[in-house]
């Protein structure tokens, strides 16, 4: 699980922290804040760093169109590196982190570490490497490296005679996915093999295809709690290996339904829900709420909480909050906000005096409608200059 993320010089995340010093991420996090603030940019950090670990910032930066230069703060004099932290922790309770330099020009780190329980596991600098063995001996390669690698070297690192939590690290990240250019029109697409739905969904239908027969069975009772009038869902097998999604409905006289002319919230929640059977352990989605019925919220915000995997939303959707544990929300709410410099800064919602004082008597979603996030970053921005005041 990922317990700490700091990034700096990654667009409008000059230097920053999730969660705030001193606390850690659970299993549920919600970010909000008001346009602009930064949660859209906060998840393709993550990814970002998680492209890092597998050495494939090239292939991230064409799905989205964008030049290396482009990722850089444009907050101050242009700077090439990013840096970044990450806090991990396994099931046994072991606390390790990796840290890095990332030059945008050359697309690699010249700077890592890896950390666990005080020793260092991995150090990468002036092209000297020192790498852990499992008793946690660090070795140092005196010779100039002669690797080639684009993002980590853990990327080209054979890791099978060094220390478990350096594989741990690379694993973790491996085991990220991002969904937050999900696309109902990228969900219609027939597609042709896939180990997971793609990076807008686009290989939805062949990722189905190759589920096995019980998780068939467990997606389709999971569809059904959302869409009690769906009763089969099925992915025809097309000439040269091409995979289309088709859906069938028990309303009278109803029969098959290409995903073409399937409405854009079935197809959301579909994909949704699918990650319960992919092999990814952290799952980030933006805007959890688009194109879904309100009426099925609940339903959604139980299934990411209880999938036992580490999940990151984003929401403008008070809904969303409503649904939500208030322990869960006190710890995982998170507020984005920029400050007058154009920064993005994090603050746990519920722990601002005035939102712990309205949770008293309100609910989670009803804290967040009742409060003015404008007014709320003002305050964050000036202590003292007065208190958030209820939405009208």
């Amino acid at each position: 699980m990922i317990t700490r993320f700091h990034v700096e010089n990654f667009k409008a995340l000059a230097h920053f922290d999730l969660p705030p010093a001193g606390h850690r991420l659970g299993k549920f996090t919600c970010l909000i804040g008001l346009n602009g603030s930064g949660k859209s940019t906060l998840l393709q950090a993550f990814d970002f760093v998680a492209h890092i670990v597998s050495g494939k910032v090239d292939t991230w930066l064409e799905q989205r169109n964008w030049h290396s230069s482009e990722v850089a703060s444009n907050l101050g004099k242009w700077n090439p590196v990013v840096n970044f932290k990450v806090g991990f922790q396994d099931e046994k309770g072991v606390e390790t982190t990796w840290e890095g330099r990332f030059n945008l020009t050359h697309l690699r780190c010249t700077y890592e570490k890896a950390e666990s329980d005080g020793k260092t596991l991995l150090e990468l600098e002036a092209e000297r490497l020192g790498l852990a063995a499992p008793d946690g001996e660090l070795k140092w390669r005196e010779e100039k490296l002669n690797l080639i690698y684009k993002g980590s070297v853990l990327s080209v690192l054979q890791l099978s005679d060094a220390h478990p939590a350096l594989s741990f690290v690379k694993e973790s990240l491996r085991q990220l996915k991002s969904l937050e250019l999900l696309s109902p029109q990228l969900l219609r697409r027939r597609s042709y093999a896939a180990k997971d739905i793609g990076v807008g969904g686009e290989k939805l239908s062949a990722f189905l295809a190759g589920l096995p027969v019980d998780n068939r069975a467990e997606l389709l009772k999971a569809l059904k709690q959302f869409y009690p009038h769906l009763s089969s869902w099925k992915v025809k097998s097309l000439r040269a290996g091409w995979k289309d999604l088709w859906f069938g409905e028990d309303y009278q006289g109803s029969g098959s339904v290409q995903a073409a002319h399937i409405n854009d919230g079935l197809l959301r929640i579909m994909a949704i829900l699918a990650q319960a059977h992919s092999p990814y352990m952290v799952l980030l989605f933006d805007e959890i709420e688009n194109g879904i019925n309100p009426e099925l919220v609940e339903k959604l915000v139980d299934f990411l909480i209880q999938c036992g995997k580490q999940v990151i939303v984003t929401t403008h959707s008070p809904m969303i909050l409503n649904y939500v544990p208030d322990d869960v929300a006190k710890e995982g709410v998170i507020l984005l906000y920029r400050t007058e410099k154009g920064e993005t800064k994090s603050a746990r919602f519920f722990d601002l005096p005035a939102m712990q004082e309205k949770l008293r008597a309100l609910g989670p979603g009803e804290v967040f409608a009742d409060t003015r996030l404008s007014e709320l970053t003002a305050e964050l921005e000036h202590p003292g200059n007065g208190n958030s005041k209820p939405a009208t």
